[in-house]
């Protein structure tokens, strides 16, 4: 332990040295990065490794690993070594298809697909090569309508290996974590959440691990482990430790600067309250999400209702990149959509809770106020939305909507912060969420519908229409159960639909959802090389966008990783095209490295 310690102290007096030789420089460096998510601190690094050696990542909040870093942390990677391994019978053809099979036509060019899927396996097995990134593949999991998976998740870490930066990571949201305190990875949440074997023993362990930890438990309410988004940005935080690389953290781009030319050659920085101007000789690489938090762009862009307090997107993206690329001339695409989920937004807690799969399980519905359904509930949880968004008006408004579900459906069924009643039952539940409507309980659906605030007649008829669907396993109505996708996340012990189950049991509970999301997916045209693009489709020089500040690869998300995949991808070509056209201007010799096969 002793060794360790003294090791994060020469770590730490390393990066402060670094930090004040830029700062005697006149904040001179060859490479800005924008942002501290898995897409800018992949470019971070990797251009280092490609010979980049001073690079600036700043972050503008006091703690770094943005949206990425409270994610789930997977990344979609076609053809991966580990799958292979495992037996998964992949090819690039395969997952193009597939990923053109889940695109919408004329909205992502060829070439930006192709170039993900045949660059991601490289990028990935380049990172597990030269850093300490470590990720586990999912093969064994199903993918949206394949027989496999290829989305990966990083191997979990103690934070003591980050020194004096392990409490400046932004924690895993608490949908990854047990009590809020024991984040699990997705291994282990699927095999705790379905009881598969060995769950107890792998319950028992963790808990043993939390408990060992006294000192820890009686100062931070999370444990030591970092799993699911932030072991990733840990990962990737430890190996530019080891670099030297710095990180400044209230650290605010408000000014991209540019020459006589139009080259984009630093930024205005406020740093905790000092105004910095950084110099960047090859460029700057964005990297600061979408525009989740910033309610006069989601006003703007994106369909109504909308509201920031909706979105389970934790962090402070308020699109600044996407605004200082605006400025200079940038072109932009998609700004309409989002990454679509509703939402539970509950009075305890600031962030809301993601509903992506509870409207799935049979025995259950979504009404608006009229007491009426708004779709297919199994369907993909984009889609859904968008119906919803279609139906909206003044005359006829949409939200809030109601998951409405009984006993039998409470007992056997996880619905966000309420779990099931096995493991939370209601007397467990905050008072709050009974006062403020978010969740509403009754012996029968007359009184449900009344105590809160739905048309109680036209409810009573949909319930006992949806009984009757259970019945004979059709949804006359919206086809629920018939789509493959439907069934994704259905129950197989239901007959005839797995999708469909009577409500019957009393009590009968209305849980109450906003339309919410997990990111904005409009951002920056950019090429393959991930060089932000003009209004005439001409690449601005000096300037690249990688991540959701960037227009989105996977507009549809058709499988867990689709965001973060895509973002470290095309950082990982922004920092070949950097190093590439610094070596051909002869202003540094670029480094040989081992690019993957």
């Amino acid at each position: 332990m002793s060794g360790q310690k003294a090791s994060r102290t020469k770590r730490d007096w390393f990066l402060a040295s670094v930090d004040a030789q830029i700062v005697t420089n006149d904040h001179l460096v060859d490479l800005l990065v924008v942002g501290s998510g898995n897409g800018a601190l992949t470019a971070a690094l990797c251009a280092y490794e490609f010979g980049i050696k001073h690079v600036l990542v700043i972050e503008k909040t006091d703690q770094y690993g943005g949206m990425s870093a409270t994610s789930g942390g997977m990344v979609w990677i076609p053809c991966n070594r580990e799958a292979h391994e495992l037996g998964a019978q992949d090819s690039a053809e395969e997952a193009y298809a597939y990923l053109k099979r889940s695109t919408p036509s004329n909205t992502v060019p060829d070439e930006m697909l192709e170039t993900y899927v045949r660059e991601a396996p490289r990028m990935i097995q380049f990172l597990q090569a030269r850093t300490r990134a470590r990720y586990r593949t999912l093969a064994h999991l199903r993918e949206y309508g394949e027989l496999f998976s290829r989305s990966m998740e990083p191997e979990p870490l103690c934070r003591h290996f980050l020194g004096s930066e392990g409490n400046s990571i932004r924690d895993s949201h608490r949908m990854h974590a047990i009590a809020d305190r024991i984040v699990m990875t997705a291994a282990e949440t699927l095999t705790l959440l379905a009881r598969r074997r060995g769950w107890r023993r792998l319950l028992a362990r963790l808990l043993r691990e939390y408990v060992r930890d006294v000192p820890r438990a009686f100062t931070h309410r999370r444990s030591r482990r970092l799993a699911c988004g932030a072991a990733g940005i840990a990962r990737l935080r430890w190996s530019m430790i080891d670099r030297g690389i710095p990180l400044w953290l209230n650290s605010r781009m408000h000014q991209l600067l540019t020459d006589e030319t139009g080259r984009v050659v630093g930024a205005m920085v406020n740093r905790e309250g000092n105004q910095v101007e950084v110099r960047a000789r090859h460029g700057v690489v964005l990297g600061t999400g979408g525009f989740e938090h910033n309610q006069a762009m989601r006003e703007h862009y994106l369909p109504k209702p909308t509201s920031f307090e909706w979105s389970a997107a934790a962090g402070a993206n308020t699109g600044d990149g996407l605004r200082a690329g605006i400025r200079v001339g940038a072109a932009v695409h998609m700004m309409q959509g989002g990454y679509w989920s509703f939402t539970f937004t509950t009075p305890d807690h600031p962030i809301p809770w993601l509903a992506r799969i509870e409207r799935s399980y049979p025995g259950s519905c979504v009404v608006n106020r009229s007491g009426l359904r708004i779709e297919n509930e199994s369907q993909d949880s984009i889609d859904f939305q968008r119906a919803l968004f279609a139906r909206h008006s003044v005359e006829s408004p949409q939200v809030p909507v109601w998951l409405i579900f009984d006993a039998r459906f409470r007992r056997k069924y996880l619905v966000g912060p309420l779990r099931n009643s096995r493991l939370r039952p209601d007397w467990m539940l905050p008072k709050e969420y009974f006062a403020s409507g978010f969740v509403t309980r009754a012996d029968s659906i007359r009184n449900l519908a009344e105590s809160a605030g739905i048309n109680a007649d036209v409810l009573s008829r949909t319930v006992a229409t949806m009984n009757g669907y259970a019945r004979t396993g059709v949804d006359l109505e919206f086809q629920r159960g018939e789509a493959q996708y439907d069934r994704l996340f259905a129950d197989p012990s239901v007959k005839p639909n797995p999708c469909l189950a009577p409500i019957a049991e009393a009590p009968f509970y209305a849980v109450r959802m906003e339309p919410g999301d997990f990111g904005t997916q409009g951002g920056l045209s950019t090429d393959t090389h991930a060089r932000v693009l003009n209004g005439k489709g001409e690449p601005i020089p000096g300037l690249y966008a990688v991540g959701n500040c960037a227009a989105p690869i996977c507009p549809t998300y058709p499988s867990g990783g689709c965001t973060l995949g895509p973002a470290m991808t095309f950082a990982w070509q922004a920092a070949q095209h950097i190093a590439a056209s610094v070596q051909r201007s002869g202003a540094v010799s670029m480094q040989t490295a081992d690019r993957g096969s």
